[in-house]
Formats: C-alpha cells, sequence, structure tokens
C-alpha cells in the first residue's frame, strides 16, 4: 500500500467539497457496504474491459472515503489505494462530469503530483464520476496511461456506458443488503406481533377473569362496600391500558386513573361523557355504537378504534367488553389496550411489502428446497410466466435445458454452503426468447442465525448485453456507412504487409476525399450530408473486390486497400472507373447533387514498409490530386511530402493570423456610368505576413473556406467594413454603400442574422449602406432556402448583389424570385470584350436581364476604355476596376473620396 503524508502535498486537491455535501455522500458510501471489500469478478470483468475498449495499461474503480481513494477494483496498477487530497477523481467528483487530462504532465493541476511524478507515472487519465440514484458521487471509474494521449468518441462513450453500468452494480449491491435487512427485520417484527398478540390476549383473558371475581366479590360482600369499593378501585388502577363501567345510559360508573391519564379528562368531566364522545370520527362513533350493542345484546364484543383525546390527538386502541350485572344494572365493563406499536409494526410491513412489489427488479423467496414461495410483478414482467404458475417450482425451468453455464455450478454450490452469492445466467421467456440474467442470491436467517429461506434478484442485464455488443461493433465498423473503421484498416494494412512479405506480392494504399463535400454539409445541414456519404460508400464497395478493403477514415475521407494488385494499367482503370461512378448525380430527399472526389495512392514495397509511411503518401498524394483541380487521381512522388509540409505551414501561419491581427482591408471603388461618381465600394480582405509581405488572396481564401477558418476570418471583415464606413460618413465624406462578400460556411440564416446585426450595432451603421455579395453558385446550391435567407436580410434593410453572374447555372425562374438590387458581370467576361464577340454577347445579354429583372448592373474588371465605352453604350449601370481604381487601403480610400475624384466619361 502507497501513501503520502498530507504536508507534503498541502495545495492538492483539498477542501473541494462542502462539509455537508461531504457528509451526504460518505453516507451513500457507506450504505453500498463494500469499502474494505475483497476483489469481486463482476467489477473485475468491467474494469478489464474498459481497458481493453480504451486501449489503456491501466484501469480504476476508485471509492472516495473521507481520508483515501480505494480501489475496489484495478488493472495494470500495483497500489490499493493513495491519501485523497491527491486523487485526480476529486476533480471528477466536484464538476460533475467526466475529467480528461490529455497529459497530466503539462496541467498545472497535476504535473506535481506525486502519482505522476513517482510511481504510477500517470501522464494520462479519464475518469467519470460514479453518480448513485441519490444524486451522490461514491468515486470514480477511470482510465489511465503512460503517455500522454486522446479517447476516441466511441472510447468516450464507452467509458460513459462502463461507469454507469459499475454504479448499476453498486445499486444492486446496495439494494440486496436492504432487502436482505428488510426481510431479517420483516422475520422479527413478525415474531413480535405474534407475541404482542399472544400476551394481549392473555391479557384480557386474566384481566376479564379477575374482573368477574371482582364483580362476584361485590355482590357477595354488599354490606361492606365502601371498604370493597376502594379496593376495587385499587385493582382498576392497576390494570394495563384503560378500564370503564358505563351502563345502558352511557353513564360512566367506573373507571381506572388511566383513563382521565390517556384521555386528558378529570373525573368530573368523564362523569358528564358519553362513550361516543371519546371517538372523533362519524363513521368510528357509529361502528363503536353498533359494538356497545353487540355487547348487551350477545354478551361481549370487540373493537379496533382511534381514541380521541381532550387535545384532539387520536391513539389507536383495541377495546373489549363484556356485559355485567353492577348492583341491578346492567352495565358494560371493558378494558382498551393501546396498539400504536402493533400499528407500526404492521405499517412497517405494509410499506416493506410494497417495497418489493414496485422493485424493477424480479425477486423470489424460496424454501430451503428451492421450491418458490413468493414472487414481485417484476418477475411476470420480465418473464412473461405468472406468479400462480411459479409458486411451488424451481426457478431451474427457466434455464430451458440451457444447464451448460458457468454461473449455474457457482449458484449450487453457494446455496449448499448457505453463501451469498451472484452470477450471469441465460434464461428463457415463457414465449422462449433469451434474456440475460445477473442473478443474486442471499440466504435469510432466523434470529438464531439459522438459514430458514433463500432471497433472489433476477436484474435483467439484456440491454447492457447488448450494448457491449454494439460497443464491439462500433470498435470495428463505422455506425454511419457500415464500412469498416480505421482501426480495421490499419490491421488489414498490417497483414497485408506481412503476407505481401512473406509472397513477395504488392499491395495498394489509396485515400480518398470527396470534393467540396462541406459545402454541401454547410449548406444543406448534417442530415443531407450523412445520406450523401453512405450513398458514396455504396458506390465505391460496388466498384471494388470482396477481397480488398473499404473503409471510412473520417469525415468525407474514404480508404481502401488493393491485395494483390500488380498492373498499374489495371489500378488506373479501377481508379478511373470509382471516379466516374462518383461524378454520376446523386438524389436525396428531393435534392440532386454533383460532387467529385479526388484520390491519393501509394504503393507497398515501393512508397513505404509501414502502416504510417503508406498512409501519409497516399494522403500527401490525395492532396496534390486536389491542387490539379480535383476530381482526379495522383500516385505517390517524394516531391509531395514537401507540398504537404508547405500547406500544412501555410494553414498554421493563417490561424495565427487573425490573432495577430495581421489581416486588412483594401476598398475597391463602385463608379456609376452616368455621373462617374464613387457610389460605393467592395471590401477586399488581404493579409499582410509576418515579413510584410502581401499573401496573395488565391493562395489562403481556398484553404480558409477548406479548413472553416473563413467564418471568423470573415466576421472580423464584416465588423471591420462596417467600422471603417461609418468612420467615413462621420468624417463628413459622401454616403456610400460598403459590399462585403459572404461565402457559403457564413450562409446560415440565425448566425449570419447575428452577425450582421451585431457588426450594426457595434458600428452604428445604417443598413441601408451595407451591401452583401453571394455567388451565383452559392444561391442556386439550394434556390429554395437561398430565398428565405434573401427575403430575412432584406428585411432588416440591407441591399443585396449576385456576384460573378454568368460563372453558375442559374434558374431564370428563380433568378426573378431573388431580392437582389444587383448583378455582377464576372470579370471573365468582361475582359475580352473587345476580342471575343460571345463574351460581349453574354455581357450584353446579363445587361438586358437585369434590367428587366428590375435591377442594376455592374461591371467588374473594367481595365481600359474600350471596355467602358461598351458597358456605357449597352446600359450598363456601374463599374470597378483598375481603369478608375486598384483596390486601396482606408486611408488613402479617404483622401480619394475628400479629393472628390471621379471617372472620366468624355
Amino acid at each position: 500500500m502507497w501513501r503520502t503524508p498530507v504536508h507534503r502535498y498541502p495545495g492538492v486537491f483539498m477542501n473541494l467539497i462542502g462539509n455537508t455535501d461531504e457528509k451526504l455522500r460518505l453516507k451513500s458510501l457507506s450504505e453500498c457496504h463494500i469499502l474494505d471489500t475483497e476483489p469481486e469478478s463482476r467489477f473485475d470483468e468491467i474494469t478489464r474491459f474498459a481497458a481493453s475498449i480504451c486501449d489503456t495499461p491501466m484501469a480504476l474503480m476508485t471509492l472516495i472515503d473521507d481520508k483515501r481513494q480505494w480501489f475496489k477494483s484495478r488493472f495494470g496498477i500495483e497500489m490499493r489505494e493513495t491519501p485523497k487530497e491527491i486523487a485526480f477523481c476529486n476533480v471528477a467528483v466536484v464538476e460533475r462530469r467526466m475529467l480528461i487530462v490529455p497529459d497530466a504532465c503539462a496541467d498545472p493541476r497535476f504535473m506535481n503530483n506525486p502519482l505522476v511524478t513517482g510511481e504510477p507515472h500517470i501522464r494520462f487519465y479519464a475518469g467519470t464520476p460514479l453518480t448513485m440514484r441519490d444524486g451522490q458521487i461514491v468515486g470514480t471509474f477511470a482510465v489511465l496511461d503512460h503517455r500522454e494521449r486522446k479517447l476516441t468518441s466511441v472510447q468516450y462513450a464507452a467509458l460513459g456506458i462502463l461507469g454507469r453500468q459499475v454504479v448499476a452494480q453498486l445499486e444492486l449491491r446496495k439494494n440486496m443488503k436492504a432487502v436482505e435487512q428488510a426481510l431479517a427485520h420483516l422475520g422479527r417484527s413478525e415474531e413480535h406481533l405474534r407475541r404482542l398478540n399472544t400476551e394481549l390476549e392473555e391479557r384480557v383473558a386474566e384481566r376479564t377473569a379477575a374482573l368477574h371475581r371482582t364483580n362476584l366479590s361485590l355482590q357477595a360482600q354488599i354490606e361492606s362496600r365502601t371498604a370493597e369499593a376502594r379496593d376495587l378501585q385499587s385493582v382498576i388502577d392497576s390494570l394495563p391500558g384503560v378500564f370503564y363501567v358505563f351502563d345502558q345510559a352511557g353513564r360512566y360508573l367506573r373507571w381506572n386513573r388511566n383513563l382521565e391519564t390517556v384521555s386528558g379528562y378529570s373525573e368530573e368531566e368523564i362523569r358528564n361523557i358519553n362513550p361516543s364522545d371519546f371517538f372523533g370520527a362519524e363513521a368510528e362513533k357509529a361502528a363503536v355504537a353498533a359494538r356497545i350493542h353487540d355487547v348487551f345484546e350477545d354478551g361481549w364484543a370487540t373493537i379496533e378504534a382511534e381514541l380521541t383525546t381532550k387535545s384532539g390527538k387520536r391513539i389507536p386502541y383495541l377495546f373489549s367488553g363484556v356485559r355485567i350485572d353492577l348492583e341491578g344494572k346492567i352495565c358494560v365493563s371493558g378494558l382498551g389496550v393501546d396498539i400504536t406499536e402493533r400499528r407500526h409494526a404492521e405499517e412497517t410491513l405494509r410499506l416493506r411489502d410494497r417495497a418489493i412489489q414496485a422493485s424493477v427488479n424480479a425477486i423470489v423467496i424460496t424454501g430451503l428446497d428451492g421450491q418458490v414461495e413468493f414472487a414481485n410483478p417484476a418477475f411476470e414482467r420480465i418473464t412473461g410466466y405468472a406468479v400462480a404458475e411459479l409458486i411451488g417450482r424451481n426457478c431451474r425451468f427457466l434455464q430451458a435445458g440451457d444447464t451448460e453455464q458457468a454461473g449455474i455450478a457457482v449458484l449450487r454450490n453457494a446455496i449448499a454452503q448457505r453463501q451469498e452469492v451472484s452470477a450471469l445466467l441465460r434464461n428463457y421467456r415463457k414465449d422462449g426468447t433469451l434474456f440475460w440474467n445477473e442473478m443474486h442470491i442471499a440466504p435469510v436467517r432466523d434470529p438464531y442465525g439459522v438459514v430458514t429461506h433463500f432471497v433472489g434478484v433476477l436484474n435483467d442485464i439484456s440491454a447492457i448485453k447488448h450494448y457491449e455488443h454494439e460497443l464491439e461493433r462500433q470498435a470495428s465498423f463505422d455506425p454511419l456507412t457500415e464500412l469498416v473503421n480505421r482501426n480495421v484498416l490499419m490491421d488489414r494494412i498490417r497483414h497485408g504487409i506481412a503476407t505481401a512479405e512473406r509472397n513477395a506480392d504488392c499491395m495498394t494504399i489509396g485515400f480518398l476525399d470527396l470534393d467540396n463535400f462541406k459545402f454541401i454539409n454547410d449548406s444543406l445541414g448534417h442530415t443531407i450530408g450523412d445520406e450523401l456519404l453512405k450513398s458514396v460508400a455504396h458506390r465505391l464497395v460496388d466498384c471494388l473486390r470482396e477481397t480488398d478493403t473499404i473503409a471510412r477514415y473520417g469525415g468525407d475521407e474514404f480508404a481502401f486497400v488493393l491485395f494483390g494488385r500488380k498492373d498499374e494499367s489495371a489500378i488506373n482503370v479501377l481508379m478511373n472507373r470509382i471516379l466516374k461512378s462518383i461524378d454520376k448525380p446523386f438524389e436525396i430527399q428531393g435534392h440532386k447533387f454533383f460532387v467529385s472526389c479526388s484520390i491519393g495512392l501509394s504503393f507497398y514495397p515501393k512508397d513505404g514498409t509501414d502502416v504510417d509511411t503508406l498512409l501519409k503518401n497516399a494522403d500527401a498524394a490525395m492532396y496534390r490530386a486536389k491542387e490539379q483541380g480535383k476530381n482526379n487521381f495522383q500516385m505517390y512522388k517524394p516531391s509531395m511530402n514537401v507540398r504537404v509540409k508547405q500547406r500544412l505551414s501555410l494553414e498554421s501561419k493563417l490561424r495565427q493570423a487573425l490573432s495577430a491581427d495581421q489581416f486588412i482591408l483594401h476598398y475597391q471603388p463602385k463608379v456609376s456610368l452616368k455621373s462617374g461618381q464613387v457610389v460605393g465600394v467592395e471590401a477586399l480582405l488581404r493579409w499582410k505576413s509576418e515579413q510584410g509581405k502581401l499573401v496573395e488572396p488565391s493562395t489562403f481564401i481556398p484553404l480558409a473556406e477548406e479548413t472553416g477558418l473563413i467564418v471568423p476570418i470573415g466576421e472580423w471583415v464584416l465588423h471591420t467594413a462596417c467600422v471603417h464606413s461609418r468612420e467615413l460618413l462621420l468624417a463628413g465624406l459622401p454616403s456610400l454603400r460598403v459590399a462585403v462578400n459572404i461565402s457559403a460556411r457564413q450562409f446560415r440564416p440565425k448566425t449570419l442574422m447575428h452577425l450582421i446585426g451585431k457588426a450594426l450595432s457595434a458600428s452604428g451603421l445604417d443598413p441601408g449602406s451595407l451591401e452583401l455579395e453571394l455567388t451565383e453558385s452559392l444561391v442556386m446550391q439550394n434556390p429554395e432556402d437561398a430565398i428565405r435567407v434573401l427575403r430575412e436580410l432584406k428585411a432588416m434593410g440591407l441591399r443585396l448583389a449576385i456576384d460573378d453572374f454568368g460563372t453558375g447555372y442559374s434558374s431564370l425562374s428563380y433568378l426573378q424570385r431573388f431580392p437582389v438590387d444587383h448583378l455582377k458581370i464576372d470579370q471573365s467576361f468582361v475582359r475580352d470584350i473587345g476580342a471575343d464577340p460571345n463574351d460581349a454577347i453574354i455581357a450584353r445579354a446579363v445587361i438586358s436581364l437585369g434590367h428587366s429583372l428590375g435591377m442594376s448592373v455592374i461591371a467588374e474588371g473594367v481595365s481600359n476604355s474600350q471596355q467602358l465605352s461598351f458597358l456605357r453604350e449597352n446600359g450598363c449601370d456601374e463599374m470597378q476596376g483598375y481603369l478608375f481604381s486598384h483596390p486601396v487601403p482606408i486611408e488613402e480610400l479617404r483622401t480619394l473620396l475628400a479629393d472628390r475624384r471621379s471617372l472620366a466619361l468624355h
């Protein structure tokens, strides 16, 4: 056992839990009756299973008392306990959630912990709290490692499920102890109740006989009535309970002091009280009156009723009365005995019986011969057998001939030894269906310690078994596509390398990534994205042989292994078949999609002799395919790794650029072709690197789109453009509309509305001064949704423009429904207006179309006077391009506007 003095680590996890909460938690732990008990296979099996699922060398089930954390079950670790103040699980207990520590050596909370700096050298910790049904956390269930690492989502879910299974075992143990104690107390209560009834009968018989003797004595000695009356009163006062004599008119003639003491009435008050006045409820008064009538008619009667005292207190009593002749009067002589204790015992038995009846687990009680004497309703629900079908039978019939089970021998041996035991059994319901049952049997002993019965608790754990099976399946298969997962893929590659090495054979590794999948996923939602991935998986399976392996590697990435294919031309044919298969349209939920894929290939042994190298090189080839325009495949070449490293470096720098304030905005003026005046500007993003050089937008914008960084960058652009525009107005410069480009990843209604509202509010800019530019391909990806979003944007008072018009595939029926203010002719059509008649025709058509739909038309990329003349002759409304101004920083824009610079139109 390993301990560390508390004073050496005064700052480690101390005073995390309040005194009151800690008392409740320790009480809940104590009720489990588990501290310092021997190892139990049910917990050890779960612990080993957790280590196996999470692929860790250590796993623990820890329980925390007031001074230590004690390991009920441990795997891969020698110590049995540690001081409480250095326990990792204290943090999980306080935060009441799973604690993940990827690297304890880098975590200030744990880096100096002796469990990290010394044995067992914990580097990684993942622990889920063991939260009991009463809400108290008694410990944690955790996996540990000597190295830095993370859990996969499957391992994370598995650890939570296994933690809940441990809690279920603790609750089961706790309930069994309660049932055992209840049954033991039930036996004692029944024995005590029988003794009380016997004593009561004996007392009633004894006091009734004494009463008769007293009455006979009174009749025989009438001449000494005064002395005898005094003696009689002494006898009456000595009687237990309340004694009384009343006549047919209901007048009390005799009573003992106990009646006055219990009722609270004085002697004078009792003389003037009727027997019914001692009872409160009308129904009870009527019942007592009926029993008094029975005494006068039949000579005796008994009744249980609640005596109501003068203060209103109600006390349950057993009243008995006999008819007597007192001084020539027919009277009732009676005795009342307080039965509060008996009623309490009966209520306790009733509540315990109700608890057993309401239990979700089946509970049976058998004699020593194994025949069932009692079963609760849960038995019927779980097994399908009525209780009447079970009584008198041995529970062995539930095994239905499936007797070759290890748990059966364990049960028989424990029963023979009169010991408590738990075992896992396969049982069968009345309809023949199998259910897994965790059977717990405990002996019931009488007050002398002799076993008289056995109580059994049947816990249906079929759902847990199903979860275990599902976990094992998820450890090997992707739940969405039903393809094998990354773990199986890597195992197949290892096996393939070994086989190829023995047989001097070859093997092909492929990486496949869907092109522009993120755009579909972000714009149409994950549901459609998931369906698309499943459809892609089906097509890939159809393209490959059964002997090959296709796996979902993660996200929209797939990987495959081709065994024994040596002919490079045959591999080329296969890759082209895959490309053509994916290139065919997908129809999902009324949407038709055209997607493509990029494939990278590496070959064993030419491109690597281990799993990681082959996968890394196939991945590099796949990224080269994307750089080559996508929708193609590339075979690995050593030079590709250089490009991958360059791309990763650029991505890293791009992530740092936003926080390092390396982005700036340039503005390109938009000029009216009627007045020559500047009427608006377009905000264009620029990246100024640490070296002070501008990075080309064509270099980093696509990467930002692919990685999702375009979202925070786009938010910065929107905010900054609004602030700059507002500053120009406050400086007294002409009012302009500022245009901001919106990417597909930003085109989410709730998020976009919030960002725009936030930018306008923070800057104070009027909504009418802000224009959003959306590409034609973006709005046509899902036109109905786009129409709804555009209308909401217009309702905010914004201006809208469709950018790059003519490069996509717009439907005129949708275009006329878009609430758009401007169409922008793509610069590819403006550039060759003088040289290519087709471009001139397209530009003229766009201008005419825009005007017919009530939109103004803006031409991009105007760089010479010939283009300008053409646009003016054909009625184009605005232009932007180098002919008037390059994109300029905000300071130069301020000077340009202050100088009232305009475009010479003649």
